[in-house]
Formats: C-alpha cells, sequence, structure tokens
C-alpha cells in the first residue's frame, strides 16, 4: 500500500493507493488543488517528492 501525505487548510491529508502510478497520480492532483508537503511513501520507506520526475 503506498500512502499520500500532505497538507490543505483543513489540515493534514493521508490517503492511501494500491499502485505507485496511482499514488503518483493521486499525489500531483493534490499539489494541483493546492496541498502543499505532498510526499508518496512506498512500502519499504522510500519517500517520493518530486512527482512529474518519478511518473516518467
Amino acid at each position: 500500500m503506498f500512502e499520500i501525505n500532505g497538507f490543505d487548510t483543513a489540515g493534514v491529508v493521508n490517503l492511501k493507493r494500491l499502485s505507485l502510478a496511482a499514488a503518483l497520480k493521486k499525489a500531483r492532483e493534490l499539489v494541483e488543488d493546492g496541498c502543499w508537503d505532498v510526499q508518496v511513501v512506498d512500502p519499504t520507506g522510500r519517500v517520493y517528492t518530486s512527482f512529474e520526475e518519478q511518473a516518467a
């Protein structure tokens, strides 16, 4: 399970997705919607913060 974490005006955002591709897509959407400090964490603990580069 991949976790997507970040912040918005209401507080903490914490979502989960089954695949890396789905998690990166959701992370990009959150950033576009104005969230900040968004990161994706994979099951091994690796952190993704540059979604455009990682999706390629």
